[in-house]
């Protein structure tokens, strides 16, 4: 019985800690600011309204996105990151914010979730149950999780100018 308490007091720290998120570990603004931004502006401001207007489907706007990265702008993206960028153009077009988390650190019994959106967004983290206003600078946010947040059912919620975006966190 002593060696089970024993245990369970050893462990009892990793009850604490929340599961981490996915995280696409791909800063997609950054990179845009980085290749992109020389030409089409920052944060895509140079597009124009009718960016991506005349695209027949969404396997159109990853083509050129990828010609792009590959040609003007000389830093090709893998896959994974190929469908992280296009989902930033797909904002530009749809005129909706861009949301999405870049990294997920346990640090000591707090979970910090990070990423990026779109500049002057209004950004909470929300469950079921309750709701915590995340910190945007620029296009980069952060917000620590609360001890006990639920964030197995949280998702993300970016609004500017009436608009929203939802991300799953899990």
């Amino acid at each position: 019985m002593k060696r089970f308490a024993l245990i369970a007091l050893a462990l009892a720290p990793l009850a604490a800690l929340q599961a981490a998120p996915k995280a696409a570990h791909f800063a997609p603004l950054d990179y845009f600011e980085q290749n992109c931004a020389r030409c089409h502006g920052p944060n895509g401001s140079f597009y124009g309204a009718e960016f991506g207007k005349g695209l027949k489907d969404d396997a159109a706007l990853r083509h050129i996105v990828k010609e792009m990265a590959e040609g003007p702008g000389n830093a090709p993206l893998s896959p994974e990151n190929l469908e992280i960028l296009t989902d930033f153009h797909r904002s530009l077009r749809d005129g909706t914010p861009y949301l999405v988390v870049v990294e997920a650190q346990q640090r000591k019994n707090c979970l910090v979730l990070s990423g990026e959106a779109t500049p002057d967004s209004k950004i909470t983290l929300g469950n079921d149950k309750e709701s915590v206003a995340v910190k945007l600078e620029g296009h980069k946010w952060s917000v620590e999780v609360p001890r006990g947040f639920d964030v197995e059912k949280a998702s993300l919620r970016a609004v500017k100018e009436g608009k929203e975006k939802r991300v799953a966190v899990s």
